[in-house]
């Protein structure tokens, strides 16, 4: 099983969907202290709130009942999808006192724990989605500008994006040719898991991918 299959699963669901693990999610921080994450992190806190920026989009979590809401332009919603959720708790709750950083770049198939049972297998979110942009690399390459990517030199297009401020993650996309299918590939730091669980990096691409279809889905027919 793809280390993202859970994340494809979820892909479109509301957290408030899964009502058992939302409950439990917001006991687990009700009463939150913030004090080592926002150490850790360098996050802003008042005294009802803890911030994040997650993709460059603010949210807060309630330290009172442990609800997560984003901004938007018209104010505050809790009405959040099951991904990004799972990412951002489970910054808070697997961030190591002392993460590191390594400057080496693997798949999350390759972080320690995330075994994958058939590695010829499609990936869930990977294989459709260079499927989806094969002979478009001009579409996905102005997708990745308008999302802010940093433009990298590798593959036929790469950038690097933000997610956590201290998450990077790179994409490398090579398109078809006469002896292979577009591929995609997403990148990680190799201690990435000293902020998250093996599993989560699975969320943090696939809300990645689906920012980049939906920033297509915008742009003037051709």
């Amino acid at each position: 099983m793809s280390v993202n299959y859970h994340a494809f699963q979820n892909r479109g669901y509301l957290f408030s969907n899964h009502e058992t693990l939302e409950e439990q999610w917001h006991s687990a921080f009700a009463g939150y202290d913030p004090a080592r994450i926002s150490r850790i992190l360098h996050l802003e806190t008042d005294a009802e709130y803890l911030y994040l920026s997650y993709y460059q989009k603010t949210y807060r979590l309630q330290l009172g009942d442990g609800h997560l809401e984003r901004k938007t332009e018209s104010g505050w919603t809790d009405k959040l999808y099951f991904n990004e959720t799972m990412s951002i708790y489970h910054l808070l709750q697997y961030t190591k006192d002392h993460p590191r950083t390594a400057g080496v770049w693997v798949p999350n198939t390759a972080l320690e724990g995330a075994g994958t049972h058939n590695r010829n297998l499609p990936d869930p979110l990977l294989t459709p989605f260079a499927a989806r942009f094969s002979g478009k690399t001009d579409m996905l390459e102005k997708a990745c500008l308008q999302l802010g990517g940093i433009r990298l030199d590798k593959g036929d297009i790469a950038f690097q994006f933000i997610s956590f401020p201290q998450i990077p993650l790179q994409l490398i996309f090579w398109d078809a040719d006469e002896d292979f299918p577009a591929q995609v590939q997403v990148l990680f730091d190799q201690y990435v898991t000293d902020y998250l669980h093996f599993e989560t990096t699975g969320c943090v691409i696939s809300d990645l991918l689906e920012m980049l279809e939906d920033t297509v889905h915008f742009f003037p027919a051709q």
